[in-house]
């Protein structure tokens, strides 16, 4: 065993007087810049010692607002997630009941899309006539406001 590895493969303290106060032989600093390239403990005291102080710990807890800015977005995740099941659930509904899911056992293959289109059709009727209900009760809304004479400027 060589004098500057330990029984558990890490660099002993020898090793790192060598590397700070002497010249390890070429193939020694070989070894141990190979072993510090993929060993965090040793790396860490190393870099400790290099420094002349500990490295600092990190603190046990985050800051508060930190703390509460991860809950924040942690909340809006899952209320976004629902969200997205929620309207995949409403436009599964809307398929469902359009008739598109429906399985009829008849000889004769119905076109797919038959339930599709009449849902369609009745949705787009529906909507027509809401948005024409909306614009006629706002054209009734303005009938009724007298504006004229209001400011004084208009002919009778």
């Amino acid at each position: 065993m060589t004098p500057y590895f330990d029984a558990d493969g890490h660099l002993t303290d020898f090793a790192f007087d060598e590397l700070l106060h002497g010249e390890p032989a070429e193939l020694t600093r070989l070894e141990i810049a190979e072993h510090l390239s993929f060993c965090d403990k040793c790396t860490e005291r190393y870099a400790g010692l290099l420094c002349g102080d500990a490295l600092l710990d990190a603190p046990e807890t985050l800051h508060p607002l930190t703390m509460r800015r991860l809950r924040q977005k942690a909340a809006e995740l899952f209320f976004n997630r629902y969200v997205a099941v929620g309207v995949a659930a409403c436009l599964t509904m809307l398929l469902w009941l359009g008739g598109v899911f429906d399985l009829n056992t008849n000889e004769t293959k119905p076109d797919p899309f038959q339930g599709l289109t009449s849902f369609s059709t009745q949705f787009s009727e529906k909507t027509n006539e809401i948005g024409r209900q909306v614009s006629d009760g706002i054209q009734q809304f303005f009938d009724h406001l007298n504006l004229k004479g209001a400011s004084g400027n208009e002919k009778k």
